[in-house]
């Protein structure tokens, strides 16, 4: 009878598999398992295995140390080895994200906000992305070491700071979670006096007064602080969380038309507990001079993503209860008045500032943070915009991708292995076309049709090319095709090709097209992702994508209502693997 110690040690003796030759392994083997996972090797959950990793230097490891090594942190270390975090491919998936960010970064529309130097210096050309998974998979691509003042995305946490300290009740009294439809600074309340959410300048001023109100022992810087520690805990202690007094003086300078909202909260509502109106206007002008990074708010993001957990710590920082309601207040109003068309576009919980910075919130999978100077008309980063747009549109990350019935574009969950999925889907594809089932069969015709259509992208087809069709689809299907129908088939679609004339016929990549067409309603994602496989696979199949092939491709796409972006990410996909 085999027991749970023996069960247990032979999978120990799989993951030691994962990173072995030869029998042994090293130190620098085992931590490159662990960062291709997008873990780095100073994750808190693995300080013990990589400390006792360092001690190995240069040397080789063979199984038993290796048992030694791990087993105080086997939990982590098995999760790791085996891509069992939320995104398994984060390779693959940190490509495609390179992909989006360098799509975006040839867009130089817009410009910096310009009311305070600072600002209207800053290095418009700065361009940077960084996320953080809620397991702590962590990357950044560009400028996402540059401090900069987070200007109003400060104004969430500050709300979030007020809930935690004070309770949804007393806060409601003194801010409305409503979205305004107007400019952020505009001097509008809402019909009880109160400002309409704590996103626009009128709510962080009162939150600001709020949080003032509560610690009266406290000067504003020293409250200031107390923010930004706050910060600090959210983004797990990456870096130290900075003040700009720089920015504080010229948002003091500055600061009529803010100054001109207290005075008219102050006349009509009244302040939380008498608070003095400038001890209010210094913590509010203090939380936009306070300065972090892209990578820094990619952490706090990903820690409201997590439920108000650090990832990289593990440590609670707000209450589960505090981040539903910051988030929704986020969604609602995060970017300014074009919160709406965000929210239609992108779906995500987020909050911009002018300094360039976004927050984007992608509840249970990661939180992410865009830094890009030039703004639109709103006030919201260009850049940053575009790239959440672009973002969404190749994952399933909008918040209503899950009512798509299947039919989501052919956009990618990145919680899901790709390969496994891909793999399964083929499986049940099989088998049910063993069985005769129609949908299966359909799907499977509809492949074969693409195929000889792209391979007829130049005008014939010849012996070698209906060779190739017939591998494709046995890789594929699992299974070897009829030559002699194959062939009989392939021919007479390029007859009908050779005797089309566009003027008084319909060609059949034109039929085909108009076949996939009314085909449409009935295929699922699953379908439409199989029948788009097969074309681009024979595309592929000589190592290159013809320009009438890619052509038919982005065609067949189109027609099966598959993002573009997601063929776009397949196309670099095969790049890469092509160049590999």
């Amino acid at each position: 009878m085999i027991n749970a110690s023996e069960i247990g040690m032979d999978r120990i003796h799989r993951l030691f598999a994962l990173v072995e030759k030869g029998g042994t392994t090293t130190a620098a083997s085992i931590r490159g398992r662990v960062q291709s996972s997008g873990i780095d090797t100073d994750d808190f959950r693995l300080a013990t295995t990589m400390a006792r990793l360092n001690q190995f230097g240069e040397q080789h490891i063979d199984f038993e140390q290796f048992a030694a090594l791990v087993a105080d942190e086997l939990l982590m270390v098995s999760r790791t080895f085996n891509r069992q975090l939320v995104i398994p491919d984060w390779q693959e998936f940190s490509r495609d994200i390179e992909i989006v960010y360098h799509s975006v970064e040839p867009d130089k529309s817009g410009r910096n906000a310009d009311y305070i130097p600072i600002l209207r210096d800053a290095d418009s050309e700065k361009w940077g992305v960084a996320l953080c998974s809620v397991d702590g998979q962590r990357m950044g691509l560009g400028d996402v070491d540059v401090y900069h003042s987070i200007q109003s995305v400060s104004k969430p946490i500050t709300y979030a700071y007020a809930l935690e300290q004070e309770g949804f009740a007393f806060v409601s009294q003194y801010v409305g979670v409503e979205p305004s439809g107007r400019a952020f600074n505009a001097l509008d309340l809402l019909p009880d006096q109160r400002p309409f959410n704590p996103c626009v300048n009128a709510g962080a001023i009162m939150m600001a007064g709020l949080v003032a109100s509560g610690a009266p022992a406290l000067n504003a810087r020293e409250i200031t602080q107390t923010l930004m520690d706050l910060w600090g805990r959210l983004c797990g202690g990456l870096a130290p969380v900075l003040f700009s007094e720089q920015t504080m003086r010229s948002e003091r300078d500055t600061a009529d038309n803010n100054f001109a909202i207290a005075y008219l909260l102050r006349g009509r509502l009244g302040l939380p507990r008498g608070v003095d109106l400038h001890k209010m206007m210094d913590v509010y002008l203090s939380c936009c001079s306070i300065e972090m990074t892209a990578r820094m708010l990619s952490i706090a993001a990903a820690t409201l993503a997590n439920g108000g957990v650090c990832p990289i710590t593990g440590q609670q920082v707000l209450t589960t209860d505090v981040v539903k309601k910051t988030l929704s207040v986020m969604q609602a109003s995060g970017l300014y008045d074009n919160a709406g068309t965000f929210t239609l576009e992108v779906g995500l919980p987020a909050k911009s500032g002018v300094a360039g910075a976004i927050m984007v919130v992608i509840p249970n999978v990661m939180g992410l943070a865009t830094f890009s100077p030039r703004l639109d008309d709103y006030g919201n980063s260009v850049r940053g915009v575009s790239f959440c747009q672009q973002l969404v549109d190749r994952f399933t990350f909008h918040v209503y991708d899950s009512l798509s019935g299947g039919r989501s574009g052919c956009k990618r969950d990145p919680r899901a292995s790709q390969h496994s999925r891909k793999q399964k889907d083929l499986s049940d594809l099989r088998w049910a076309v063993s069985h005769g089932d129609r949908y299966a069969l359909k799907v499977r015709d509809l492949m074969l049709e693409c195929m000889i259509a792209i391979t007829l992208a130049d005008g014939q087809i010849e012996q070698p090319e209906v060779q190739s069709i017939a591998d494709t689809f046995a890789r594929i299907m699992g299974q070897q095709t009829d030559q002699a129908e194959l062939h009989s088939l392939a021919m007479a679609r390029q007859e009908q090709s050779a005797q089309a004339d566009s003027k008084v016929a319909v060609g059949p990549f034109e039929g085909l097209l108009t076949r996939l067409q009314h085909e449409l309603p009935t295929l699922d994602d699953n379908g439409r992702e199989l029948i788009l496989e097969s074309a681009f696979r024979v595309a592929c199949a000589d190592g290159e994508i013809e320009p009438d092939e890619d052509r038919k491709l982005r065609a067949i796409a189109d027609v099966l209502a598959i993002n573009p972006g997601v063929l776009e990410l397949k196309i670099a996909h095969f790049k890469r693997q092509f160049a590999g």
